[in-house]
């Protein structure tokens, strides 16, 4: 059986035109649904067509395309990704897993993937401000709840779910009439456009889960794929946050100096008594605070602008300029110093310049300070900003949020991938592979299941332009080569065991053609064991016991039970009549000269199975179930198997055959006396089964035309 090896390609071309043909169609409906104000998005139909066709990953792919493109006019868009990722393998799963044949499974589709895209859609509407939202999807929403909240929010993901109940449905039965219109082999071309391989059905890959568990490559290299990615995300966001907060610090610290020294410029320092004694009732204060209110709406992180003056006591606010949301105290009174201002309140109240940033306790707060001076160059109050560095943690949060939705989906498509791709490359070829290989031994050398096991592994065409792939053509040359070889070793063994059965048959009749009252003796024997065996084995009798082998070996065995009788004078073994009382004695010498004989011949031959219960035929062939036999007077199922069914074929063939002086019984009468001695001299399940068996008894008798019937 020689090998060839051919490759069997499945194209990906038609998959990756249904792919760009269904984000066409994604785009294109959405855009309509859009312009026209239509109650639908319509921007799945494409994604479930791609996902019942070709599987979960084109199905991605196809979403993950229609919002990168629809973003570019939909501004916040990509947030959405994970939804479509997610639809594309729930209509995967019910498409491929529970199949959309029956309407009840078609409803259920509807339903879960309903839910799923008005829950997340809901939450990241909810989680991401400034997304566009659908205008009617709102009205509806506020005829149901007209507060705010969760109530509101409640009743928008109740509004969106029945929208997507009618959106689903719409894109789902667009799909399916599409799918009908496509010749089946496109579709088998575009879901086998994966495989490496013969394609496994969906039964053989649930039963080499079921058989496996959970301990497969495929989940220790979706372990390991999955880690890396979530660890590498969590990594690299990290570290981007990490630069954003660094340079931000640096950008602010840059712009809350560059503040503190323009509003000390602009400040007149003269007027520093007038503004404590009059507030802003002075004249100048207004005009200062806006100039300071100016500059303060001009910078990004400074949140608070303040000018105070130090006292012993404490210090004292003149002006406060804050963004909203940030806390004013009061000006012109004295207050407690701040414990971040602890070390540096000596340099304040003596005029000196305060070079360093100023951090609160919990740092979530920095400040700089400038003097202003008068025209005699004093110090005489201090220009001062706040930095709150809460906002960043607030960003921070946003930033993370937002990352994970854009990239989620992305995450997932790439997770996808490489589940795909170690499916299709690695998972799938090794475990057939393996189950080939365990096939190919489980035959124990039956040269039919071999040759099925290895025309098993050819089918399954491995391409994988790789190492698996060499080691499958390896597989495929060593199972071919090891078929031939044993098919040449079962025809050595057949040609041996026919000449082993040419020799036995020629001692055999070296030994009949001595004794005148033997005639055809060897075969009817031999054939008689064989039916009384198969009759055992009807019965069930001895199940331990009678086996394919074992009847084998009996058949063959069963031409040697005289053998001894080659040591016996020919004047004994041959004489017409009766023999005297030491005549016979000798004659049983014969079970004894038997053993001896092939036990000399097991031990040339190291122990030949059949040889042994040749031996025990031609040894105790003549002792009888009641224990009055010879040689050993054996008794019962003490009596060798293979020996108690020589007896009785034996005694048959005694009496059927004509031998010599003596005529042959019929059939009838021979039975009649072998019943007579059941349980005396023979085995009683020996006789039943032979009882059982007379038609194929008498087709042995009927081909002997020596024979009276």
């Amino acid at each position: 059986m020689s090998f060839h090896y051919t490759k069997k390609n499945y194209s990906s071309y038609a998959l990756i035109a249904f792919i760009v043909l269904s984000v066409l169609i994604n785009v294109g409906f959405s855009t309509l649904a859009s312009k026209y104000s239509l109650p639908l998005y319509l921007d799945t139909i494409g994604t479930i067509f791609v996902s019942i066709l070709g599987g979960g990953l084109p199905g991605i792919i196809t979403g993950m395309a229609t919002n990168i493109i629809v973003n570019f006019f939909v501004s916040g868009y990509l947030y959405f990704s994970i939804i479509n990722v997610l639809l594309a393998l729930i209509t995967s799963w019910f498409a491929h897993y529970s199949k959309l044949n029956r309407i009840i499974r078609v409803v259920a589709f509807i339903l879960v993937s309903s839910a799923v895209c008005s829950v997340l859609g809901m939450e990241i509407q909810y989680l991401v401000e400034g997304l566009p939202m659908m205008v009617n999807l709102e009205e509806v929403s506020k005829l149901l709840y007209s507060g705010d909240g969760k109530g509101y929010f409640v009743s928008l993901t109740f509004v969106a779910f029945f929208l997507n109940i009618v959106d689903k449905g719409i894109s789902l039965f667009i799909a399916i009439i599409a799918i009908k219109l496509i010749p089946e082999s496109v579709k088998t071309n575009i879901s086998n456009a994966g495989w490496k391989q013969k394609p496994m059905s969906l039964e053989d890959i649930r039963s080499y889960r079921k058989k496996v568990g959970r301990k497969t490559v495929l989940n220790k290299v979706s372990f390991i794929l999955a880690t890396t990615i979530i660890m590498l995300s969590i990594i690299l966001v990290s570290i981007s946050i990490s630069f954003y907060y660094e340079d931000c610090k640096e950008e602010y610290t840059n712009e809350v100096y560059a503040v503190v020294e323009s509003a000390a410029s602009v400040i007149d320092g003269d007027q520093i008594s007038e503004y404590v004694k009059w507030g802003k009732r002075a004249t100048g204060y207004r005009d200062t605070e806006k100039i300071l209110q100016m500059l303060l709406d001009n910078t990004q992180g400074v949140e608070k602008l303040s000018v105070f003056i130090a006292e012993k006591n404490g210090y004292m606010y003149i002006f406060q300029e804050a963004k909203p949301d940030v806390e004013i105290l009061d000006n012109g009174k004295i207050l407690p110093y701040m414990e971040q201002y602890t070390d540096l309140i000596q340099q304040f109240i003596d005029g000196e310049v305060v070079d360093e940033l100023i951090y609160s306790e919990d740092k979530s707060v920095f400040s700089a300070s400038y003097p202003i001076r008068n025209s005699n160059g004093d110090v005489v109050a201090y220009v001062i900003a706040d930095v709150y560095m809460s906002f960043l943690s607030e960003y921070a949060r946003d930033y993370l949020l937002k990352t994970f939705l854009c990239f989620s989906g992305f995450i997932l498509l790439i997770m996808v991938m490489g589940f795909t791709h170690a499916g299709y490359n690695l998972v799938f070829p090794i475990n057939s592979i393996t189950q080939a290989s365990s096939l190919f031994l489980a035959s124990h050398g039956d040269q039919k299941a071999l040759d099925e096991n290895v025309r098993r592994t050819r089918a399954l065409g491995i391409r994988t332009d790789d190492e698996i792939e060499a080691l499958y053509i390896a597989l495929c040359k060593m199972e071919s080569e090891m078929a031939e070889y044993v098919r040449d070793l079962r025809h050595y063994a057949e040609v041996t065991k026919k000449m082993q059965n040419g020799l036995i048959i020629t001692l055999a009749g070296m030994v009949e053609n001595r004794d005148v009252s033997s005639s055809s003796h060897v075969q009817n024997t031999a054939a008689y064991v064989r039916i009384i065996l198969n009759g055992l084995k009807r019965k069930g009798y001895y199940p331990e016991k009678i086996s394919d082998e074992y009847m084998e070996q009996l058949e063959m065995s069963a031409p040697l039970h005289d053998i001894g009788k080659i040591n016996l004078p020919d004047s004994i073994v041959s004489k017409h009549g009766e023999l005297t009382d030491e005549e016979a004695e000798v004659m049983k010498n014969h079970t004894v000269y038997g053993r001896e004989i092939i036990d000399r011949a097991i031990e040339t031959v190291k122990g030949e199975s059949y040889l042994k219960e040749a031996r025990n035929m031609a040894a105790y062939h003549h002792e009888r179930w009641d224990g009055t036999g010879y040689p050993e007077g054996l008794h019962g199922e003490v009596i060798p198997l293979s020996a108690r069914i020589m007896a009785l074929a034996d005694y048959l063939d005694t009496l059927t055959s004509p031998r010599g002086f003596k005529i042959s019984y019929s059939l009838e009468e021979a039975l009649e006396m072998i019943q007579a001695e059941s349980g005396k001299y023979f085995d009683p399940k020996c006789v039943e089964a032979l009882n059982d068996s007379i038609v194929e008894v008498r087709a042995i008798l009927n081909k002997n035309i020596t024979r009276r019937y």
